[in-house]
């Protein structure tokens, strides 16, 4: 009963190890994210612009631009965790 030390560091060693893959994860998925919000942003960007285009060419009313600004961020719901 008197090995207290010895556990404690047993103990401290797990724990930090189990903190050094918690951080490894939440940074890996912080990239993740970030990977995915740039290439939404780009993809809606571009396909805002294109209505844009088809809008000043008179194929598309504005409607058509809220319709797929809607739908994109629809779209987006679900890579938001």
């Amino acid at each position: 009963f008197n090995n207290e030390e010895h556990e404690g560091r047993r103990y401290e060693k797990s724990l930090r190890g189990y903190q050094d893959a918690a951080l490894q994860a939440q940074t890996s998925l912080s990239l993740l994210n970030f990977g995915q919000n740039a290439i939404f942003s780009v993809g809606l960007t571009a396909l805002m612009y294109l209505t844009y285009e088809q809008i000043i060419t008179g194929n598309a009313s504005v409607g058509d631009l809220v319709l797929v600004n809607g739908l994109l961020f629809q779209l987006s719901i679900p890579l938001n965790f």
